[in-house]
């Protein structure tokens, strides 16, 4: 499994503050457990928002589709 860190396009929807992921998420940090047609399924263990500051939120495993994806940084292993 890679770990990662997941730019996304928009915040993830959060109905309300009960919500199964922290409102204003715009950053993910976790690892890809699986890559399929079209996503992701990414175990997230860090929320940010916008700004970079840490959001509250349990770990969960999300399927991300490819379109609310901008860029995902590797972060295991060095830049050649």
């Amino acid at each position: 499994m890679e770990s990662v860190r997941i730019y996304l396009r928009t915040p993830l929807y959060a109905a309300r503050k009960s919500s199964h992921v922290p409102q204003g998420a715009v950053v993910l940090e976790g690892k890809v457990e699986e890559q399929a047609h079209g996503g992701m399924v990414v175990a997230v263990h860090v929320w940010l928002d916008d700004q970079g500051r840490a959001l509250e939120g349990a770990a969960k495993r999300l399927f991300l589709p490819l379109a609310k994806i901008d860029h995902v940084e590797l972060l295991d292993g060095d830049a050649a």
